[in-house]
Order: structure tokens, then C-alpha cells, then sequence
């Protein structure tokens, strides 16, 4: 019985496990993808370029390790390797927590706690304003290149902890037919850094020291690292260098030039040096070593006067090894038993974090010093595959990174670093470039940089005067080709009949690893300033810029420019087509959307598409049986012709002018009417001229339409001696003329100094997100060129005000809460204003900006209670809550986060709401809620998800379709019902089982063989 009773449960696990299983989920067949391209957009994410990978290749250092404290950010290639445009983005970047496989495990966190994970649902959408790509055409990379993933414009950036980390890139797009390729996951290692830093310096505080006699001199040598950094038996070198007679320790120690001349820098102190954690308890061994914090040595050195017009002289300080502590592999014991124990113990180490700390000297000169050396190198990578071009990348002697394959140049900068400026030194310099496999180039007698002019100068001979400077460049051009490592040396050689004091600063080496990367095509211009339209004398030019890894100078594509499938005029495919001039035509107007195609020497190609705005000309001349003529200009957005009519109106007597005192006569009138109109989105700019006789005397030009007059002009102008013109050019913003009258006035005008119409109820509150509104009306008439004036600025520190001119009839103007910061107080004013001045009363004002709820007002202890078809959902109130109005209720399936809150809420007056679920669908699922505060304009918190309550209805099958609802049993749920009876039906089976195992084994469980 006590086997079967094991057996029995087993299969009641088996069957509970099988009762939660959806069949009908185990029965679909999945559909796989296995075609040769891909149809639609595909936002591809190719790789992830920042940060490196770290790569650590069997036996040898890993390479691209960060380290802790240094600050990275975000990039990757994000391409449509599709053939339809993406129209939304959004991305994620995670850092995750890693074993040392690479396997992520949970997500990490900053020092605040806060996960390492940033959202961008901006990226790409409609708005100009809201997102900064609109589209991202088929073949194009987002960004025209690598993109640096940011958040509200702001780049993602993480300041990495030690550890084992992998960085996660998820690209969200729509449409998207191929989600396999939106995750890039790199595994990256951080470390601490250690840094021994030997510094020596003269005294005096000189650079560089001058004359003979004593110079004195001090060491300091401190330790530092992103932790706990105590280095024991820290042994430095001193050693004097050139003319020195003598010299010493401020204690009276000797040193010499030579290398015997080693001090150990430190306290001494009591520490543990072995702990044998094989034996219990553990047996720790001490002794007294030198333990480093920051430590000095002071000295002297006196010159060498015997050799006084060539004596040079120096001290050189460098690190020649040091002691750790801790759990090394040399400490692994191993007993009799084959148990292995990490005892810690001492290990000796000759190089830190940063070599270039390791050393520091100190120089001087008597009299005539001769020096000349070589001061940095530097790979500069960027070229076109025959050298040509500019470098773009440069990598020094001082940086550790990777190069790229491909044509570069190895440089060098020469230093006069003689006593005396006048001296001249001729020089030139050898190289030497090894490659990974060994293979030796060397390049002798360089001087110049002829092959990449004008980046660096000619070669000069190093001094002052003509022809010469106190600094030379030599360079040559390598060719990296492989995958590896490739030292690069140089040696400076002195072509002067001079020695050079100093010949240990002529030689310089430094090694990089080289890779291979992938090739991208990018960028596509249009190089006309200003907009596009019909009847233009310039044409339209267009460039685009490609690219190919192979070989930068893109020498060997062919580009074609195409429009509706045609290729344009003159631009058909060719090689290196790269800007296109096409003539304005009549089928362009409007959209015109041109493809450029560009295609490789290997048969591959790409495409983009520039979208193309061409305004139409609807420029029309007509006249009036008097003789009055009517020219309208004018750059329309539409394909429709443009005409307008103008026929002789009635004579306008004894008028009132606006803004004017007298009556006034009309000497012409036109009735005018334009053919089509256009709003003032349609128009690109307009403008009108009226021609008339002069014996008519007309001195201004009014537009009337209905009871409102509106002067265009009252500077008339000579068309020749019998004719005159008036002249109107419309504001920008404007739509076309209306139907009215277009009025020639004889007499003599008097115009007021200020605009007649002025600002009447002006009000100016705080809005929803930080705007502000503003409401005003005007009192008068307002005349042509009148404007209302709005100026918005910080009332405490006001450096550049907003200013926006608004034309007649505007009532109200929002400025964006995304032009304010929360809780600043701004001054607004409203004017009616002309060239003169502006008119009296203005409305002004101030106004604090409301874009978030003041107090750090949140929801605390979010519980929820289920009644029946109700949950009551309640919360505590915490912080200051003067500024919460109401409180919102947000419910969704799934977990959330702060940034991803869900859409569903509700409001609700107090600290408790209740959910309605009478109507809710069947099924089981799990929602998750959050509460956060509202203030009077609707500005509201951001909270993630604080609490979840399970919901479970059964479908019910028995609704007669009367009209009422059929409620299923608890909301909580248990065992779907239909299970107990499988559930029984395998009971009764795991007891004949049980019965047959009993017959198999006879009786007694000794010596017995279970049959199962």
C-alpha cells in the first residue's frame, strides 16, 4: 500500500496539469517563413555598435571590457530590409544580468534601484513635433547611419556597476512582416580599474628646468580605483638622466643613472599575507608590508658643469611592480582527498589599468639644448581605397579601441624641443607596420604628408624663420587588411649635424586590433534653399551621398534618379551620378516624389525616396473696360488654373476712410473675384498690383469687402509717365482675396500716429501640460498693417522673450507647455500694434506654468476587494495633497511599468473607486492596477503597477437569449468544473493500476521486484 498510495498522487498531479492545458492551442500549426526576400516593411536591427561586445578569444586578454564609472550610451544600424515604408517606431533598451555564459537573468539597476531599462515609444510617427523620424523608407537605416538610442531627445545613458552584463535592443515597428529580426542581445564584462599614478615634478614648478646648479625635485605616487584599492610593496624606480654630477634623497640616498635605484612606496603596515581556508577554523598568516595610499620622496640633482654648453639633465620615475592581495589562482590547494580550496595570498603584478600613468620625468638644460621628438602617433582611418580623401577617425597612442580594415595613414607629429627656438633641425622618420601574421613593412625616409594634403602641412625643417616650424608632420599610407593585431612604430631620425640630447623620446610604438565591418548606403539631399515652384529660373538639384565599405570613394556605383518608374531627364542611370538638375515641369507640381536607385558592382542595389514639394504658378494680368489693370502674382498649392475677374464697379462718394479723418471720393473701382480659393495653407506667397491712370489722382488703394475697409497701399509708384501703380505684397500665412472691391481714393490722407483699435478683456490662465491661454477682443478697427502682438517670457529672468504677430480677427493664442518649465511664472502681453507703436490699453498678466501635480502626491497600499460583480479598489493618499483635484484608476491584463501605463482608468473623487465586471467576457486572467493623482487642469503622475486581483467567469451555454446576463460562480475561480470528472475517471484507473502492481509483487516489500 505504500507504493501505490505515491503512484495514485502522481497521477492526480498529472491529470491537474493536463486539465489547465488549452487542446486547442496544442493543435495549431504553426506557419514558418522561408522566402528569399521579404515583402512589406521589415525593421531590421543589424547590429548593436555601442556598446563593443566584450570578446575574450581562448588564452589571450579579452578585449572591449568597460570599465566602472565610465559612462556609455546606446547605438545600433536599424534598417527596413523591407520594401514598404515604416510609418511607426518605438525601441526598448535593456541591461540585464548576466551568468559568465552570457545568459541573461533579471534586469539590472542603478545605484537608485531603478531598472536598466529605457523606452522610446517616440521614435517614429505623424507628428513632427512629437517624434523626430516620420518614416523610414524601404532600404533606408534609421538616422542615415548608426543612431544613438535617446529618450525625449536625450541620449540613453548608463553608468555601468561591476559585473556581467547583456545589453538588449528591441525595435517595435509598424508594419513590421518579419518580427525575428527586432532583438540584438551583446554580452558585455565591467571591471574595476586600478591605477598606480607616478607623478615627478621640479619644485620651482617649471615644465622644464633652466640652468645649472641644485634643482630640487619631489615624487608622488598615489593609488586609486573604482574600489578598495591597497597595494602592497609598490616598487618604483628613480634614475637620473643626462649631465648630473650627483644626486640624492632629501634622506641622503644616492641615485645614480643607473637602474638599481628602486624605493618602496608606502606605510608600513600589519597585514594578513596567507589564510590557508583548507583547515576550521582557517590559519591566517601576517607579516609588515608597505601598504600605498599616497605617497612622496623628495630629492635633488645637481648639473654636470664640466659639459655646461651641452649639458642636459632629468630624473625619470616609473613603477616596477607592486603587491596584491586576495584570492588568486596561484593560491588553489588541493589535498589529499582532491578537494580544491581558494586560499587568499600575495601575487606580484607589473602593469595596471592605465600604463600611461606608470611613469613621469622631469628635464632640464644648462645652456644649448638640442631635442627633437615625437610627441604623438596617430591612425587616421576614413580613406578611399587609392588614399585619397579625408580621414574622419583617429586613434592616438594615448586610446585603446578597435580600427577598421581598409586604406589608413599612420601619422606622426615631430617636436622642436630644443633650449633655444632658433636652432634648426632637419629630420625625417621611418616606419614600420606589422601585420597579424607577422609580416614586416617598412617605410623609410618619410617627411610629408603630399597624399592627403591640405589635412597636414608640408615637411619644414623643425625651428623659427622662414620655411621652418616648431612642429612637423610625416605620415604613410598602410593598408589594413586583415582581421588581428597590427603594430605600428616609428623612429624619428636627426638629419641635423647636432646630437640630439634626448634620443630616448625618437621612438614611439603602439598596437590596435583590426576588424572587419559591414558596408551601409545613406543620406539623400535636396540642395535648392528655399521652396520649389513652377516658372522657377533655377533647377531643381539633388544629391545623394553613398557608401561602400569596400571602398569609400564609392567609385564604382551607378546611381539613376527616377520619377513615377521613368528616370528623370539627364539623370538615367550612370556612374557616380550623385547630384541631379532636372527643369520644373508642369507634371511635377505639387507632390513629386523622386527614387534615387543605387547600384554595385556585384549586382546589389538600394533605394530611396525624397518627397518633393512644387508650388504651382498661378500668376494672372486682366483690366477693366476703364482701363484699370489688375496683375494678381501668385504660388498656389494646387493643379487647377488660376484666373481672376475684374470688371468696373460703382463710384464710392463722401466716405469715411478707417483711421483717416476727411471724406474721401473713389477715382476707380474694381469688382473683383478670384476663380478658386485657397486657404492659407494652399499659398506659398502673394502679391498684387493695381495699374491706373495718373490724370485719375488716386493716392491709396483699399480692399473692401462687405462694411470693412482695409488699406493696401498709399505709396503709389510710376509705371512710366502717363501710368501709375499701386503695389500690395500679402502677409505670410494668408489665404487668397476674397470677393470684393478693390478701391482707387483721390485726396489727401492723414493717418494716426498709433493703431485705433486696442485690447479689451484680456485673460490669461495656466493649461493642462504647462501651456498657457490666452483669451483677449479688440476694441476698434483694426487697419492694414495693424497686428496683435502676443510676447510670453520668464517674469524672474527674462533673456529672450517668445513674440508672435498675429493678424486681424485672432482672439486667443496657446502657448506649448512644451516651451515652459513647471511652477516658473511667465508675463504675458497683448498689443495692438503698427510700424509706429502700439495702441492703449494692452492686456498683460502673469502666469505660472501647471505641467505636473505639486506635493509628490501618490497612491500608497493599494488594496482591492471583490464583492460579488463589484471590486472596490482603494488607496492611501500620500504626500501634500493641495494641488490633487481628483485621483484616475488604471487597470490592464498584464503588469506594467510607470512609462508604459495602460489606457483603461477611471476617475474618481476620493481615495476608492469601484469596478463594475457584471458585463465583463468570459475566461481567467489576471488584472493589475495602479492609482495616480489628478490636479485641476488634468495634469496627472505616472505610477506603475501596485497591486493584482485574479478573475476567472466560466462560459454559460444556458442564456435562452431572453436579454439577461448569466454570471459565472466566484470571480476568484478554482478547477474549471469538467476537470473533476477526468480527474475521477484516472483515479479509478490509478487504483487498477495500484492493484495490479500488489499482484505482481506478492506480499512483503523485502527482495521484491516492483513492476510499474
Amino acid at each position: 500500500m505504500r507504493k501505490i498510495t505515491p503512484m495514485i498522487l502522481v497521477m492526480l498531479m498529472l491529470v491537474s496539469a493536463l486539465s489547465s492545458f488549452d487542446f486547442a492551442e496544442l493543435e495549431d500549426n504553426e506557419v514558418i517563413e522561408d522566402t528569399g526576400a521579404r515583402s512589406g516593411a521589415d525593421a531590421d536591427l543589424v547590429a548593436i555598435t555601442t556598446p563593443k561586445e566584450t570578446v575574450c578569444p581562448l588564452g589571450a586578454e579579452c578585449r572591449n571590457v568597460l570599465k566602472v564609472g565610465d559612462e556609455t550610451t546606446f547605438s545600433a544600424y536599424i534598417k527596413n530590409s523591407g520594401d514598404a515604408d515604416i510609418t511607426e517606431m518605438a525601441y526598448t533598451v535593456n541591461v540585464w544580468l548576466s551568468d559568465a555564459n552570457g545568459n541573461p537573468s533579471m534586469l539590472a539597476k542603478d545605484a537608485a534601484g531603478n531598472d536598466l531599462s529605457w523606452t522610446n515609444n517616440d521614435v517614429m510617427c505623424a507628428s513632427v513635433s512629437v517624434c523626430d523620424f516620420q518614416s523610414l523608407s524601404a532600404g533606408a537605416v534609421l538616422g542615415g547611419g548608426k543612431h544613438t538610442m535617446s529618450v525625449a531627445g536625450n541620449p540613453i545613458t548608463w553608468t555601468p556597476a561591476k559585473g556581467l552584463y547583456v545589453v538588449e535592443l528591441v525595435v517595435n515597428a509598424n508594419p513590421d512582416d518579419d518580427v525575428g529580426n527586432d532583438v540584438e542581445q551583446i554580452f558585455v564584462t565591467v571591471e574595476d580599474w586600478y591605477d598606480i599614478d607616478v607623478s615627478l615634478v621640479w619644485n620651482s614648478g617649471n615644465e622644464m628646468e633652466s640652468g645649472s646648479g641644485t634643482k630640487d625635485w619631489t615624487l608622488t605616487v598615489n593609488a586609486t580605483g573604482s574600489d578598495t584599492f591597497d597595494p602592497r610593496e609598490v616598487r618604483v624606480r628613480l634614475q637620473t638622466t643626462g649631465e648630473v654630477s650627483a644626486a640624492q634623497t632629501t634622506d641622503g640616498t644616492t641615485i645614480d643613472s643607473s637602474g638599481t635605484n628602486v624605493f618602496t612606496a608606502g606605510t608600513s603596515t600589519t597585514v594578513d599575507v596567507y589564510e590557508n581556508i583548507s583547515q576550521e577554523p582557517s590559519v591566517v598568516t601576517t607579516d609588515t608590508r608597505s601598504v600605498l595610499s599616497t605617497w612622496t620622496l623628495s630629492g635633488s640633482l645637481t648639473v654636470d658643469v664640466d659639459n655646461l654648453d651641452s649639458a642636459s639633465y632629468g630624473m625619470k620615475a616609473s613603477l616596477v611592480d607592486y603587491v596584491q592581495y586576495d584570492q588568486w589562482t596561484s593560491c588553489v590547494y588541493t589535498d589529499a582527498d582532491n578537494n580544491s580550496f581558494d586560499n587568499f595570498c600575495e601575487e606580484t603584478f607589473t602593469r595596471d589599468a592605465y600604463p600611461a600613468t606608470d611613469s613621469s620625468t622631469v628635464e632640464g638644460f644648462a645652456s644649448v639644448f638640442n631635442d627633437i621628438r615625437i610627441s604623438q602617433m596617430t591612425v587616421v582611418q576614413g580613406y578611399n581605397a587609392d588614399g585619397s580623401g579625408q580621414g574622419t577617425a583617429f586613434y592616438t597612442n594615448a586610446e585603446s579601441g578597435d580600427l577598421n580594415v581598409g586604406t589608413s595613414y599612420l601619422h606622426v607629429e615631430v617636436e622642436h624641443r630644443g633650449s633655444e627656438a632658433e636652432s634648426t633641425y632637419n629630420w625625417s622618420v621611418n616606419f614600420q607596420i606589422t601585420d597579424p601574421d607577422d609580416v614586416v613593412v617598412d617605410v623609410i625616409d618619410s617627411t610629408t604628408c603630399e597624399a592627403v594634403e591640405p589635412s597636414y602641412p608640408m615637411y619644414a625643417p623643425l625651428g623659427v624663420g622662414q620655411g621652418m616650424s616648431m612642429t612637423g608632420y610625416a605620415c604613410t599610407m598602410v593598408t589594413l587588411s586583415m582581421d588581428g593585431e597590427y603594430t605600428f612604430s616609428a623612429e624619428l631620425l636627426n638629419d641635423s649635424k647636432m646630437s640630439d640630447a634626448k634620443p630616448s623620446n625618437n621612438d614611439m610604438s603602439m598596437s590596435f586590433n583590426v576588424r572587419n565591418n559591414a558596408p551601409l548606403i545613406i543620406a539623400l539631399d535636396l540642395l535648392n534653399e528655399g521652396d520649389l515652384y513652377m516658372g522657377q529660373e533655377d533647377l531643381i538639384s539633388m544629391a545623394v551621398q553613398v557608401f561602400d565599405v569596400d571602398d569609400p570613394s564609392s567609385s564604382n556605383l551607378d546611381i539613376e534618379w527616377m520619377y513615377n518608374g521613368v528616370a528623370l531627364p539627364g539623370c538615367e542611370r550612370a556612374n557616380m551620378l550623385t547630384v541631379c538638375s532636372v527643369l520644373v515641369q508642369a507634371d511635377y507640381v505639387t507632390n513629386f516624389p523622386i527614387s534615387v536607385n543605387v547600384y554595385d558592382a556585384n549586382g546589389g542595389e538600394t533605394s530611396k525616396e525624397l518627397m518633393l514639394q512644387v508650388w504651382n504658378d498661378g500668376s494672372y494680368f486682366t483690366s477693366t473696360t476703364s482701363g484699370l489693370g489688375l496683375n494678381y502674382e501668385l504660388l498656389y498649392w494646387g493643379t487647377t488654373p488660376f484666373s481672376v475677374t475684374a470688371t468696373d464697379g460703382d463710384a464710392q462718394t463722401n466716405l469715411e476712410l478707417p483711421g483717416f479723418t476727411g471724406r474721401y471720393d473713389s477715382v476707380g473701382v474694381i469688382d473683383y473675384s478670384p476663380s478658386t480659393t485657397y486657404s492659407a495653407n494652399d499659398v506659398l506667397q502673394q502679391s498684387m498690383s493695381i495699374q491706373y491712370a495718373k490724370s485719375l489722382g488716386a493716392t491709396s488703394l483699399w480692399y473692401v469687402n462687405g462694411a470693412s475697409w482695409t488699406m493696401l497701399s498709399d505709396a503709389p509708384t510710376d509705371v512710366d509717365a502717363t501710368t501709375g501703380q499701386f503695389a500690395y505684397t500679402f502677409p505670410a500665412n494668408s489665404p487668397i482675396l476674397s470677393n470684393g472691391q478693390l478701391v482707387l481714393m483721390g485726396g489727401s490722407l492723414a493717418q494716426a500716429e498709433v493703431p485705433s483699435a486696442s485690447i479689451t478683456g484680456f485673460n490669461a490662465a495656466a493649461a493642462k501640460g504647462g501651456a498657457i491661454q490666452i483669451n483677449w477682443g479688440v476694441d476698434g478697427t483694426m487697419l492694414s498693417g495693424d497686428s496683435i502682438d502676443v510676447t510670453v517670457c520668464e517674469t524672474a529672468d527674462c533673456t529672450t522673450a517668445f513674440e508672435i504677430s498675429l493678424g486681424a480677427g485672432n482672439t486667443s493664442f496657446s502657448y506649448s507647455g512644451q516651451s515652459t518649465t513647471h511652477g516658473v511664472e511667465y508675463t504675458v502681453t497683448v498689443a495692438v500694434c503698427n510700424e509706429v507703436g502700439c495702441s492703449s490699453p494692452v492686456g498683460t498678466g502673469t502666469v505660472v506654468a501647471d505641467s505636473a501635480v505639486d506635493g509628490e502626491a501618490a497612491a500608497t497600499d493599494l488594496t482591492i476587494a471583490a464583492v460579488e460583480n463589484t471590486w472596490t479598489v482603494s488607496w492611501t493618499a500620500a504626500g501634500a495633497q493641495d494641488d490633487v483635484a481628483s485621483w484616475k484608476v488604471c487597470y490592464q491584463r498584464t503588469s506594467f511599468d510607470a512609462a508604459n501605463m495602460p489606457e483603461t482608468c477611471l476617475d474618481a473623487a476620493e481615495t476608492t473607486v469601484d469596478v463594475d465586471i457584471s458585463t465583463w467576457s468570459a475566461g481567467t486572467y489576471t488584472y493589475h492596477f495602479t492609482a495616480v493623482p489628478v490636479d485641476a487642469l488634468g495634469n496627472s503622475m505616472a505610477a506603475a503597477s501596485m497591486n493584482s486581483i485574479d478573475y476567472q467567469r466560466d462560459s454559460d451555454t444556458t442564456n435562452t437569449d431572453d436579454g439577461t446576463t448569466i454570471i459565472g460562480d466566484d470571480v476568484d475561480g478554482g478547477v474549471p468544473t469538467w476537470t473533476w470528472g477526468v480527474i475521477g475517471g484516472v483515479v479509478v484507473v490509478a487504483f487498477i493500476v495500484g492493484a495490479f502492481i500488489l499482484s505482481r509483487g506478492g506480499e512483503g516489500d523485502e527482495g521484491k521486484d516492483w513492476d510499474y
